[in-house]
């Protein structure tokens, strides 16, 4: 991996809101996906960084998106934010600087301490989460040499009066189901707002102990759907298990402005203040940005309304999956019907398709001259299905085992950066250069 320049940091706090730190971490999980990267990814390790040096690049963050902290969503490598040793300094600073945004911290949990969450406590708005992973073979699983007691490390999370999240990525087929119960249990008892599953994820490179067969993720879709009748913490699967874009509500946090509306899980929410639900995204989004919104509301076949009492930007409470961006939706729908007669292939990553699919029969009932592929993760491989991780080279395998050709080709902009470049740093432009096909993405 190379080390990141100030460039490559600052741009990614200007993209993500995304406050880089540390690359350092004191576990080594078998599942870390830094890894299990195949040769040419473009991963970036963070310099050692001076508290004064990360506190003057609070400039490149805005004031009015949540600040994250520790959770990796660019090619930079996140570490444990509190590895860190100016990790008060900074944050201190940063609350200065940022009095009312929300700073999101993401942490293994190992180095918390009371005088710690005290301190986290002084600094809400803050949303802290805790990935637990496992109580068990904490050793052999995370590399965790500390001996931690993560669950009197949670209880005192619980005493502080601290809000938090938890995430477990589940292990099954390693550790048994009865493990990841254990870890449920746990975070539900401690008083976890919401708890995210991962379905692990391994490249061609994994090794053989890693590696699960499809049906798995079927079946902890089903696991946790049955952990739901029995916990009442929300709980969502990562990558979701989805077939359609209804606004469903999968859980409600207790005591929220949802909860106190009346709102349940299963719910479906299919206007706001009037006006037609585009999908899940469409319809969180919404709801967060208003004050106190009418929502009508789908409940085993019967249609209500509700209002959510809340301020404008304050999180309604309720849980809902990431499908797909609305904007990204009606930019695909104004593209198409400005296209209509001639024939255009929508290629998408595998957990994208049933979202696209829907996105068409919708809006385009009558339309066979508009397709749409999948395309598999080939040059990572393995379990990975998601549009963020496909490649150019995976575009080219597919486009040239095309049996037709279609006028126009049209690509997910997720696995491009700014300058339109994939994860090996290969040009969007030379899709079109190898193929012979105009290619356009949305």
């Amino acid at each position: 991996m190379q080390s990141a320049s100030p460039a490559q940091i600052f741009n990614s706090m200007r993209s993500g809101n995304i406050l880089p730190v540390t690359s350092h971490c004191n576990l080594s999980c078998v599942f870390c996906s830094h890894k299990q990267n195949p040769p040419g990814v473009k991963a970036y390790v963070l310099p050692e960084r001076d508290p004064l040096e990360i506190i003057d690049s609070f400039q490149y963050l805005s004031a009015n998106k949540k600040i994250i902290i520790g959770e990796s969503a660019t090619g930079m490598v996140e570490g444990e934010p509190l590895c860190y040793l100016g990790i008060k300094k900074v944050l201190g600073n940063l609350r200065q600087q940022f009095p009312e945004t929300m700073i999101q911290i993401t942490t293994n949990g190992i180095l918390l301490n009371r005088d710690l969450l005290v301190f986290f406590k002084e600094l809400e708005p803050l949303e802290l989460i805790i990935s637990l992973n496992t109580l068990e073979k904490r050793k052999e699983v995370l590399g965790d040499l500390s001996g931690s007691d993560m669950e009197g490390i949670l209880r005192q999370v619980k005493e502080v009066g601290l809000n938090f999240h938890g995430s477990v990525v589940a292990l099954p087929h390693i550790l048994g189901w009865e493990s990841l119960r254990k870890a449920l249990w746990c975070l539900e008892d401690r008083g976890a707002d919401t708890i995210r599953v991962f379905l692990p994820g391994f490249t061609r490179l994994a090794p053989s102990s890693l590696v699960f067969e499809p049906s798995l993720w079927e079946k902890l879709h089903e696991f946790l759907c049955e952990a739901r009748e029995v916990l009442k913490v929300p709980i969502i699967l990562e990558p979701p298990f989805l077939t359609d874009l209804e606004a469903r509500v999968e859980g409600v946090i207790k005591n929220s402005p949802a909860w106190e509306s009346g709102l349940q899980p299963a719910d479906v929410i299919e206007k706001i203040d009037g006006e037609n639900v585009i999908c899940r995204e469409d319809a969180f989004n919404r709801v967060k940005f208003l004050s106190s919104p009418v929502l009508s509301i789908n409940r085993d076949g019967q249609t209500f309304s509700v209002i959510v009492r809340k301020k404008e930007e304050e999180s309604p409470g309720f849980i809902m999956y990431s499908d797909i961006d609305p904007d990204q939706v009606k930019n695909l729908v104004r593209r198409l019907e400005g296209m209509r007669g001639r024939e255009a292939l929508i290629l998408t990553s595998v957990l994208g398709y049933p979202l696209i699919k829907t996105v068409l029969e919708k809006n385009f009932p009558q339309e066979n001259k508009i397709d749409v592929k999948k395309v598999p993760n080939e040059f990572f491989g393995g379990s990975i299905m998601s549009a963020g991780l496909l490649v150019v080279e995976d575009f080219i395998k597919a486009i040239n085992n095309l049996k037709t050709k279609p006028e126009v080709i049209i690509l997910p902009q997720k696995p491009f950066n700014r300058y339109g470049k994939d994860l090996l740093g290969m040009q969007l432009l030379s899709i079109s250069e190898k193929t012979g096909f105009p290619v356009i993405t949305i």
